[in-house]
């Protein structure tokens, strides 16, 4: 009885999270995975799972990528950018391999004293439909020089379906035993296509711990309630529910209530705003202040979008009582459709007010890019009058993209130009721009200061 009333109080202290994609874990097992393995987490992010711990900086998918002319050959991520000198510090690398048609193989290693060193390894592997059914991680062991197992996921789809499962199981690798040893189960049930129930078993502490959710939906078939409990000793209790307000089939509030058994009270609340085109445009997140018996906001995230509807950047801002607010953004550019060339991470320096670069990201693809293995800053891009208070003239050769950063990497600008036209910035506020135009397999880059 003991443990019974331990493990209830241990369920009603756990914060709910937004759950309303199948692709969330239940609200109580997510403080779990805060104990999880770096590469179990990972994992777990890339099948497309929203993790606690992880920063979801850019759009992730649970399908393998398809084997393409625009197939990505590796990553570099740099950090400390010295302004006045331009450059900053190698970070991480993260090479890709494709061995066959329904794998991917992904090797991470870490910059120090002027070496690569190796960090972990992962292998996606996909069905005949390109989906994400397995993942399988190994981390290095600096004293056997060697890769050792650390988790496995199994994913399980449901149906033709490229975005509902039917369960997934992960586990960890026991060195000891030789043996995987499953630490989580999920299993879904459906009416057609409709998730209608879910059942997570987690092993804590040696014991098995469930936690059900139920799902219901009104007349237009949008799910409006989750209902979880716990379940210990065979006997169910509620722990939490979150309730979801639609506008057009899209969710604007989700409104998240723990209980004590007893009374249900309010944890928190998300409130999301879309483009004309669909896509989400802004987000704001609540927590429910105890003392003043209200809602209080405190993180907020914009996001901007280019001319191809593609995800150009977002804004987050960590609202902080009785200090400044933590203000993050991240940029990205492309190289053609929605393949990635580069992602900036920047942070708000209050003393300096303005925005420090902190990290970059660069993509590399085999193929139609011919992308060096080695960063580079692309070819020269003359541009013409510079400075200038209007218009601007490009010195290209052919048809290609033209993408506008302002002096933070914000994307300020994007089109389609021809050799001879002019790209027009008299609507910029004064400063120096960027210029990134990518014809063909070639990316060319300049400057132009706007007076």
């Amino acid at each position: 009885m003991k443990a019974k009333t331990i493990l209830f109080a241990l369920l009603t202290m756990l914060g709910s999270q937004l759950a309303f994609s199948q692709r969330s874990l239940p609200a109580a097992v997510r403080p779990y995975a805060e104990n999880w393995t770096y590469t179990l987490v990972n994992a777990m992010h890339r099948a497309g799972f929203e993790m606690p711990t992880v920063s979801d900086r850019h759009p992730k998918t649970g399908a393998l990528q398809q084997r393409n002319a625009l197939q990505l050959d590796s990553t570099k991520t740099f950090h400390e950018y010295n302004s006045e000198t331009g450059d900053s510090t190698p970070a991480f690398r993260t090479r890709y391999l494709y061995p066959f048609s329904d794998s991917k193989v992904e090797i991470n290693s870490y910059y120090s004293d002027g070496l690569w060193l190796p960090l972990n390894r992962v292998a996606y592997i996909a069905d005949d439909q390109q989906r994400l059914v397995e993942i399988i991680a190994e981390i290095w062991n600096p004293e056997t020089q060697d890769y050792q197992f650390d988790s496995y996921l199994e994913i399980y789809p449901h149906g033709d379906s490229h975005e509902l499962i039917d369960s997934l199981a992960t586990s960890v690798w026991d060195t000891a035993s030789g043996t995987w040893n499953t630490i989580m189960t999920v299993g879904n049930s459906f009416d057609g296509d409709r998730l209608m129930e879910s059942l997570t078993t987690l092993a804590y502490l040696g014991s098995p711990v469930m936690f059900r959710e139920r799902y219901s939906y009104d007349a237009n078939g949008d799910n409006f309630l989750i209902e979880e409990s716990g379940i210990f000793d065979g006997e169910e209790t509620p722990t939490s529910k979150t309730e979801l307000t639609y506008l057009n089939h899209q969710p604007i509030e989700v409104t998240t209530y723990d209980t004590d058994g007893v009374d249900v009270y309010p944890f928190s609340r998300r409130n999301i705003a879309y483009t004309l085109f669909g896509a989400v445009r802004k987000e704001m997140n609540f927590i429910w202040d105890l003392e003043q018996q209200n809602f209080q906001l405190f993180q907020t995230t914009d996001y901007f979008y280019d001319n191809e509807q593609r995800l150009a950047g977002k804004e987050i801002v960590h609202i902080q009582p009785n200090a400044w607010d933590v203000k993050e953004r991240i940029a990205y550019s492309y190289v053609q459709d929605e393949n990635l060339y580069m992602e900036w991470h920047f942070n708000w320096n209050d003393d300096l007010f303005d925005w420090i670069l902190d990290t970059k990201k660069i993509f590399y693809y085999s193929g139609l890019t011919a992308v060096d293995p080695e960063p580079k800053n692309g070819v020269a891009l003359r541009a013409w009058p510079n400075p200038s208070t209007g218009t601007v003239q490009l010195d290209l050769h052919q048809a290609g993209t033209v993408q506008v950063f302002d002096q933070s990497g914000r994307l300020v600008q994007s089109r389609e130009m021809q050799p001879g036209q002019f790209i027009d910035i008299s609507a910029l506020a004064a400063g120096a721009y960027t210029f990134l135009a990518q014809q063909g397999a070639d990316t060319y880059r300049g400057k132009v200061v706007k007076q």
